[in-house]
C-alpha cells in the first residue's frame, strides 16, 4: 500500500482506526528489520529474518565528502574534538553527560540523544522536509501482531530515493565511524528502515537482544512548523524500563523521550535494554522516524551471563502461574449455575460440541442475581486489593488477591467455586478430560481474576507456557467492545508455509527478550493461523481445549477504545475470570 504524510502546507488525514487496518485473523510477512521501530522494536512474539545489509566495503575514519552530503551531511559539532572526548569519556565511565545537542543516560541502561543531528545550513536548510517528503512516496507495509501495528518500509539500501539514499550512505560512511569512536564498540554495517506510526499505533516492550546487533538508533523527522516537538498529550514516546534482577523489565516507565525534528537517539543493545513506543494519541501527524541497527561482531558473555542465543529464563521466573488440587469444597451448583447447564442431556450436547471443535460458549451462565452481585462488588469494592502483572515484556494487567477477600464477599464465592472439585466434575461432564474419577491422576488449576483498562495486553512469550495441553475457562464481567479480545492461533509447525517459514527463521528470529525463546509462529501463512477469537461479553463461560502448542494473546487495549461504561456508570474496568485447568 502507499501512505502520504502531513506536508508543510497541509496535513494528511492520518487517523488509524481499526476497521481500515488489517483485520485481527490476517498477518504480513515481516522482516527482522521490519519488527517496528525495531531499534525501538524487536519481537517476543514473531519470528523474523535478520535482513540486514552487508558490511561496506571500506569504513571512513572521517567525515565523508561526496554528492550525498551535498543532500544530507551530520551536523560539524559531533565531530569536534572536545564533544567527542567528552563523551568517550562519559560512555566508558557510565557517567551522564550533557552539552550543546546532546545527553547522554546511563539509567535505565546506556542511551544518546543527539538534537540538530542533520546539518541544516544555508546549503541544506530544508533536509528534514524533503526527507518527510520522499516518506509520500514509498511503498509502506503494514505491520500487525500481538506486539505491534504500524507501518514500515522495506530497507533503506532497496529505496531509490535521493534524500533516503544519502541519509542511508551518511549513516554507514560518516555515522557508523564516529559510533564505533564514541562507544568504543567494533562496528561493521548498519542496517536501516522507515516507520510510521499513526493515531492508535504502538509498540510493546522488547530488548533487540540478538545476533550481532550492537547500537540501536531511531532519527526522528517531524518538519512541520507548528508541531517539530511533541507532547505527552501526542502519544509516541520511546519509553524505557528498568530491569530487575532476573534481567525482566519492571512497570512503570522509568523515562520517556518525545520525538522531535531532527533528533537521534542511540543505545547499547544489551540485556536492559527494554524499552516500547508508547501509542500515537494524536490524529494530527503521524509519528515517522528512520530506524534500524549498527552491527557488529558478538559481545563476549559475562561470566554466568546470558547472551542473546541463551535458553529461556526458568519458567517459575518468568510464569508465575500458581498451579493448585482441586480444593475439598463441595459447592452447590445449582445455587450458581444456570440450571440448563446442569441437565445430563445438556451436558452431553456440550461435550459433543467439545469434542468437535475444541470450545464451547455457554451464554448466560451463572443465574442472574449472582451475576449482578458479582458486579455490584467489583464496582463498589473500593478496599479489593490489585496488582499490576508483568514482567513487562510478557503482559500487562490487574490482578485481584484473593487472599485478602473477606469470606462473606461474592467474589471469595466465586473462587471457591471454580477451585472446588465439584467445578473440577462439571468439566469432567462438559469434556471428558480426566479431571475428575478414577482415571483422574493429578488434577490442577490456576485462576486469577483480571482487571483490564486501556493500555493493557497480553503477548505471545515464552514457548513453555503452551508446552501442557490445557482447558482454559474464560468468563467477562462488565464486559465492554475491544477490551480483553482473545486470539487463539495454530500450534507450531502446522501448515507448510508457517513449517517453512520456521525452519528459516529458527536460527536468527528475533527475540523480545533473552529470557524468551522464537515465537511459536511466523507473520507469513498461506492458511489463516487463528483458530478462534473470543469477543468481550457478560455472563458467559468460554469453554477452550489448547492442544499443546497452541497459542494465545489478548489483545493490546487502545487509548482511544470508547468504554461506554465508562460513559454511562463511570466504571471504565473489564474484568476476566481466567482459570486453566490441567489433567
Amino acid at each position: 500500500m502507499s501512505a502520504k504524510t502531513p506536508s508543510e502546507e497541509t496535513k494528511a488525514q492520518t487517523k488509524a482506526s481499526s476497521g481500515d487496518m488489517a483485520t485481527d485473523k490476517r498477518r504480513v510477512q515481516q522482516d527482522d528489520d521490519a519488527s517496528g521501530e525495531q531499534c525501538e522494536a524487536g519481537s517476543s512474539s514473531a519470528a523474523r529474518e535478520d535482513d540486514t545489509s552487508k558490511p561496506p566495503a571500506s569504513k571512513r575514519t572521517k567525515r565523508c565528502d561526496d554528492r550525498n552530503t551535498e543532500l544530507v551531511s551530520i551536523n560539524g559539532c559531533f565531530f569536534d574534538d572536545e564533544f567527542r572526548e567528552r563523551f568517550k569519556a562519559a560512555w566508558q565511565r557510565r557517567e551522564t553527560s550533557a552539552g550543546c545537542n546532546y545527553e547522554l543516560k546511563q539509567t535505565p541502561f546506556q542511551l544518546a540523544v543527539l538534537q540538530n543531528f542533520l546539518q541544516e545550513d544555508a546549503k541544506r536548510a530544508d533536509a528534514t522536509k524533503r526527507l518527510e517528503a520522499e516518506f509520500s512516496t514509498v511503498d509502506w507495509k503494514r505491520k500487525q501482531m500481538d506486539l505491534y501495528e504500524f507501518y514500515q518500509t522495506d530497507d533503506l539500501c532497496s529505496l531509490e530515493r535521493d534524500y533516503l539514499q544519502a541519509f542511508y550512505t551518511v549513516l554507514k560512511e560518516q555515522m557508523m565511524p564516529l559510533v564505533e569512536e564514541l562507544t568504543g564498540i567494533k562496528l561493521t554495517h548498519v542496517s536501516a528502515s522507515c516507520s510510521m506510526y499513526n493515531a492508535g499505533d504502538y509498540l510493546l516492550v522488547h530488548d533487540d537482544l540478538l545476533s550481532d546487533r550492537r547500537i540501536a538508533y531511531v532519527f526522528y523527522l517531524s518538519p512541520w512548523d507548528c508541531h517539530r516537538r511533541w507532547q505527552a498529550k501526542d502519544g509516541g514516546a520511546l519509553e524505557l524500563f528498568r530491569a530487575d534482577g532476573n534481567q525482566l523489565p519492571v512497570f512503570p516507565v522509568t523515562d520517556k523521550i518525545y520525538p522531535q525534528n531532527n533528533q537521534l537517539v542511540l543505545f547499547r543493545v544489551c540485556e536492559q535494554s527494554f524499552h516500547q513506543v508508547g501509542e500515537v494519541t494524536t490524529f494530527e501527524y503521524p509519528r515517522l522516524t528512520i530506524n534500524g541497527w549498527f552491527h557488529g561482531p558478538a559481545a563476549p558473555l559475562p561470566a554466568g551471563g546470558k547472551g542473546a542465543h541463551a535458553g529461556p529464563q526458568a519458567p517459575s521466573i518468568i510464569i508465575d502461574t500458581h498451579y493448585m488440587s482441586p480444593r475439598k469444597i463441595d459447592a452447590e451448583l445449582g445455587e450458581w449455575i444456570n440450571d440448563v447447564y446442569l441437565v445430563d442431556e445438556v451436558k452431553q450436547n456440550v461435550q459433543k460440541k467439545v469434542e468437535m471443535f475444541s470450545e464451547v460458549s455457554l451464554e448466560q451462565f451463572l443465574l442472574g442475581p449472582r451475576f449482578t452481585a458479582l458486579l455490584e462488588s467489583l464496582r463498589t469494592g473500593a478496599n479489593l486489593e490489585w496488582r499490576i502483572k508483568g514482567p513487562a515484556h510478557l503482559r500487562k494487567y490487574e490482578v485481584l488477591n484473593f487472599k485478602a477477600l473477606p469470606e462473606a464477599n461474592p467474589l471469595r464465592a466465586l473462587y471457591d467455586l471454580f477451585t472446588s472439585r465439584t467445578m473440577f466434575r462439571l468439566l469432567y461432564d462438559y469434556t471428558e478430560l480426566d479431571l475428575y474419577g478414577r482415571k483422574a491422576k493429578t488434577p490442577k488449576c490456576a485462576i486469577e481474576l483480571q482487571r483490564w483498562e486501556r493500555g493493557c495486553y497480553t503477548v505471545l512469550g515464552d514457548s513453555s507456557t503452551y508446552a501442557d495441553s490445557t482447558l482454559d475457562i474464560t468468563f467477562y464481567l462488565n464486559a465492554q467492545e475491544n477490551v480483553g479480545v482473545i486470539t487463539y492461533l495454530v500450534p507450531e509447525g502446522e501448515g507448510k508455509e508457517q513449517e517453512r517459514q520456521g525452519s528459516a527463521n529458527q536460527s536468527d528470529a528475533p527475540q523480545a527478550s533473552s529470557s524468551s525463546t522464537t515465537s511459536p509462529y511466523t507473520e507469513c501463512y498461506e492458511d489463516d493461523p487463528v483458530l478462534l477469537t473470543l469477543l468481550p461479553k457478560d455472563n458467559v463461560l468460554n469453554v477452550v481445549y489448547r492442544a499443546e502448542g497452541t497459542t494465545k494473546f489478548t489483545k493490546y487495549v487502545s487509548h482511544n477504545t470508547h468504554l461506554e461504561k465508562a460513559d454511562g456508570d463511570g466504571h471504565a474496568y473489564t474484568y476476566i475470570l481466567v482459570c486453566s485447568y490441567k489433567e
